[in-house]
């Protein structure tokens, strides 16, 4: 382990210390969340190169396993897994100067995807139910330390529908072609329903997460009127499935939301919700706003974390939960994620405060 890791104090993970926090009440202590931590920087915490496999599932089953050691050495109650949908869409493969980076990125081709005609959308390869991968989570669940769950986690519904779609071609087919973006959003509802559906019936899950990335730092993607229309219609039918078994429902959207925040929490049913940057709303505004409906997640600017002084984050950090922590339903973590250009020494910096607020360090 990284010599910073081993001094933190010896875990003692309770899950149930992250559902009262979704319930909007308080915990002995404040707990950890992460939408991600880099696989760059699991390999730096536990100080040890991830092994190589020719088999892809192999190496995504290994990087959960991984991924489940770094959480608990460093103090999390619970950790997000995700049973990869397989989409047939194309990347932009481009030069990551990350220093932890193994060399590539990934972006979405923001113009055109494969689908632009509903001739298209007929003859596309969609993935069927048989089709997702769910040995991550059965991994993640067979690696799991006493006290420690799992937060079951899909992508959204919006932004598959982008990545099939394209984002320019969607956001002009809202116009031009109503009929194709309704059938490729109810399509993409449907499987991710599916995969809501199956991580129900794994004990080990005891809450469903959604990542819909909804607006930009100004404002949303696209018109409430479709938003309301075509997508929440599916968000509501997953936190109605969450509840029917007794998990919450937590949204992670980037952007500003501030437009359809009512609509999430009062009609979708929201139980949490994630993604902050203090460029569009710091966390604390949100949550004098929300935490009398809501549980609120996270919100130490990525930005900070990434150029940060380790003075600016411990204060950031203080200052963060001195406001929320002692009304209870928050639990710290970065605004987003802990993605490869976040030096590691920072992401313990944010970890070490939180652990020193509550009097364990």
């Amino acid at each position: 382990m990284h010599p910073r890791v081993e001094k933190l104090p010896k875990p003692k993970p309770d899950y149930r210390r992250f559902l009262r926090i979704l319930r909007r009440e308080s915990a002995d202590r404040v707990p950890l969340i992460e939408l991600a931590v880099a696989s760059e920087a699991v390999a730096a915490l536990l100080d040890e190169p991830a092994p190589a496999f020719s088999d892809p599932r192999a190496d995504l089953r290994s990087a959960v396993e991984r991924a489940i050691r770094v959480h608990h050495r460093l103090g999390y109650d619970i950790a997000k897994v995700s049973a990869p949908i397989p989409w047939d869409v194309q990347r932009v493969i481009g030069q990551d100067p990350s220093d932890l980076s193994d060399g590539q990125r990934q972006w979405t081709d923001e113009h055109n995807g494969p689908i632009g005609s509903l001739a298209d959308f007929e003859q596309f390869n969609w993935p069927k139910p048989s089709d997702i991968d769910f040995g991550p989570v059965e991994a993640a669940t067979a690696a799991l330390p006493d006290g420690m769950k799992l937060i079951g986690f899909s992508g959204g519904v919006l932004e598959f529908a982008m990545d099939l779609l394209g984002m320019q071609r969607l956001m002009l087919m809202t116009r031009r072609d109503p009929e194709l973006v309704a059938a490729v959003i109810d399509r993409v509802g449907q499987t991710i329903h599916s995969v809501f559906e199956t991580y129900c019936q794994h004990d080990s899950i005891c809450a469903l997460w959604l990542g819909d990335d909804l607006g930009h730092k100004h404002g949303l993607l696209i018109s409430p009127k479709v938003l309301t229309k075509h997508v929440f219609p599916w968000y509501k039918r997953f936190a109605e499935l969450a509840h029917k078994h007794g998990k919450p429902f937590i949204l992670h959207s980037c952007g500003n939301t501030a437009d359809i925040m009512p609509t999430l929490v009062d009609e979708v049913g929201i139980d949490a919700k994630h993604s902050f940057e203090d460029g569009i709303q710091p966390v604390e505004q949100f949550y004098d706003q929300w935490h009398d409906k809501i549980a609120v997640l996270g919100g130490v600017d990525v930005h900070l974390l990434s150029v940060g002084e380790d003075a600016a984050i411990r204060r950031r950090v203080r200052e963060i939960l001195g406001h929320v922590a002692p009304a209870g339903g928050y639990a710290a973590g970065s605004g987003n994620s802990i993605p490869n250009y976040i030096p590691v020494a920072n992401y313990l910096s944010m970890i070490e405060t939180v652990m020193q607020f509550d009097g364990r360090l």
